[in-house]
């Protein structure tokens, strides 16, 4: 007899494939199971005939306020194992002397008998546990057990027809009973799934190792479509949710603006005009500041008010400054100060072991993700995959800071939390594009695509892990369209925007 319609799907599906069987080997296992369950299945047997014959010889137990099915039961229990016990035999002998004929048909045939013979045993054990307790210390109130109105408990009836047993010795026989068919009901289970479950074919439906496929795949899909669709969801949808809460908290900063210097004319008196007049001569004070250091210069106007006008114009600063700064100091070694931005070089420099700067960090090497990026790279990981930036711990380490001479005399904790507030406007700047060029958007630091206004995700460029600190706004505004005709006015306002900050620093400058 054929069984290839086993290996037929339906509309165009076709079972998935599956490692292939021997059927030799499902005959090995079929009788070794059979074999070794003999002997416990033949125990199990006979104790489910004495506990149906009790109950069957008590007919107060029959009726209710008992249970309706106590005889039905342990008939089907009885009946059961018994005849599982027979076909064990048979089946055994059949298996051993007549293999080669036993092929697939009759291996099926077999594995639906005793799927059969296990359905009748469950049945009859599933029936049982309605009224027996599920272990044996729960017959330690065998006398009070289910008791309905002045009755006696199911097992003191049974005691009273037995005398001198006790409802407690009965009750722990009955539980032993059913929990020898329990333990019979699994081995016939198993020699079912081994007869069933018998094509060796790839394809078959009854394929012994598609159960188990399926088996894993209903355990571990829920748990893995939770953990790779829900979760990261959810986790994406709560730091947004926290992004939102900050909105209230971000707010402008304030700056102690300096007052723009005035000179009054008509109160300077030029003792000697001369080096006033020398000084005038831009081209000649450009020659002079070529061997001085920044801050020379800076003490060179403060010789008198008449000099301090010559060097730094008030009509004409914001161009002076950007030619005085080309010029001063050593073109090799020259950079801004840490923490006042003055030009300073190696021969003009002060070393000072000072507190690291937090905000340093976030303002040179933390990058800005997308939604997307982020999404891909932080949420869908599991937590330690991806660990939040702990770059912080060594923030205010002490180190070796180049200054400049001025700012190596001040106070570090003013110098560290002016500085600091500088870095947090620039953070903010940062993020809304403000030192780009007009036109030019902010790029993913992974996908390298334009970043649109929202929710900024930043990533530390140092550890690769989330950088969460409340100095990067949540939020990055929406830029300015350029306008086509004052492209030009804005392209020069952004070759000069290094030259404005200059004008935070114009106190220097001032009034005396």
């Amino acid at each position: 007899m054929s069984l290839n319609f086993l290996l037929g799907g339906c509309f165009g599906w076709r079972p998935s494939k599956m490692p292939k069987a021997d059927e030799g080997t499902t005959q090995v296992w079929l009788w070794t199971m059979k074999v070794i369950f003999i002997i416990p299945l033949g125990i199990a047997a006979f104790e489910s005939r004495k506990v149906y014959n009790t109950v069957k010889g008590i007919p107060e137990i029959l009726h209710p306020p008992y249970n309706e099915h106590v005889l039905l039961a342990h008939l089907l229990t009885y009946i059961g194992t018994m005849t599982i016990f027979t076909w064990l035999f048979i089946s055994s002998t059949l298996l051993i002397f007549h293999w080669k004929a036993w092929k697939s048909p009759y291996i099926l045939l077999m594995g639906l008998i005793d799927l059969g013979l296990a359905v009748t045993l469950g049945t009859g054990i599933v029936l049982q546990a309605a009224y027996l307790p599920s272990t044996s210390s729960g017959c330690s109130n065998a006398n009070t057990w289910q008791i309905v109105g002045m009755n006696k408990s199911f097992f003191s009836v049974i005691a009273d027809s037995s005398p001198p047993s006790s409802a407690e010795n009965k009750c722990q026989w009955f539980v032993s009973a059913w929990s020898e068919a329990v333990v019979s009901l699994s081995f016939q289970m198993l020699i079912a799934y081994v007869g069933v479950f018998f094509d060796e074919r790839e394809y078959s439906f009854l394929n012994p190792f598609r159960p188990l496929f399926y088996l894993i795949l209903v355990v571990i899909s829920p748990p893995f479509w939770i953990h790779t669709h829900v979760v990261p969801r959810l986790r994406f949808a709560y730091r947004y949710i926290l992004k939102l809460c900050r909105i209230t908290g971000v707010k402008p900063l304030k700056f102690d603006q300096p007052i723009p210097y005035t000179p009054r004319d008509k109160h300077i008196v030029v003792t000697n005009p001369k080096l006033q007049q020398f000084l005038t001569i831009e081209h000649v004070l450009l020659v002079l500041v070529d061997n001085l250091h920044y801050e020379d210069v800076i003490n060179l106007s403060l010789t008198c008010k008449s000099v301090r006008e010559a060097v730094f114009p008030h009509r004409d600063l914001n161009y002076r400054i950007p030619k005085l700064k080309k010029r001063v100091c050593n073109e090799d070694s020259k950079k801004p100060c840490l923490y006042c931005n003055k030009k300073i070089c190696f021969d003009c420099k002060a070393t000072r072991f000072f507190p690291g700067l937090p905000g340093r960090r976030h303002v040179e090497l933390c990058q800005p993700y997308c939604a997307k990026c982020y999404y891909t790279h932080f949420s869908r990981h599991a937590r330690g995959t991806k660990k939040p930036c702990k770059c912080n711990i060594s923030d205010r380490a002490l180190e070796f800071q180049q200054m400049c001479r001025t700012c190596a005399n001040s106070e570090p904790t003013v110098l560290r939390d002016s500085r600091f507030k500088r870095y947090q406007q620039e953070a903010r700047d940062i993020a809304d594009g403000i030192f780009l060029p007009p036109g030019e958007k902010a790029k993913c630091g992974s996908c390298k695509l334009d970043l649109k206004s929202g929710a900024r995700w930043w990533v530390c460029g140092k550890c690769k892990g989330e950088c969460r600190d409340a100095i990067h706004p949540p939020f990055a505004k929406r830029r300015k369209p350029l306008d086509v005709e004052k492209a030009e006015k804005q392209e020069r306002e952004f070759h000069e925007l290094e030259t404005s900050r200059w004008l935070k620093w114009m106190a220097l400058f001032r009034n005396e």
